[in-house]
């Protein structure tokens, strides 16, 4: 099984005149995978991992240098990850303020197509 998922990367200044960089990429992923990258300040490590796919939605480890907005465990480092439903995460420790933003954009099952209930009525 795979996962699709789009990655919004938010850079800003933390002094004037506060510019913002803003990336968008897609990655498709296998389940184990690491994905997405934090460099910079002595850091170059992996920002998420796909740890399990389930029919709606996704299990999704993060980096240690990220803390998600609005999420009851912040000692898990794990997030479930609903289709076409944004989570946030910000990283404030570089000389700039990261914000990640993920979203699972589609689930891949074994090639086949996520909805495949195709039946036909032969005569």
């Amino acid at each position: 099984m795979q996962a699709v998922f789009e990655v919004k990367t938010i850079e800003a200044d933390w002094k004037p005149p506060f510019q913002k960089k803003i990336n968008n990429k897609e990655y498709s992923v296998k389940e184990g995978e690491a994905f997405d990258k934090i460099v910079g300040n002595g850091n170059n490590d992996d920002v998420f991992k796909l740890v399990r796919v389930a029919p709606d939605k996704v299990l999704v480890e993060y980096s240690r240098f990220f803390t998600v907005k609005g999420y009851e465990n912040p000692q898990s480092r794990q997030m479930w990850v609903d289709r076409d439903v944004e989570q946030t995460l910000s990283y404030l420790w570089g000389e700039k303020g990261v914000t990640k933003k993920i979203k699972l954009v589609r689930i891949i099952f074994s090639g086949k197509p996520e909805s495949s209930s195709n039946s036909e009525n032969g005569s």
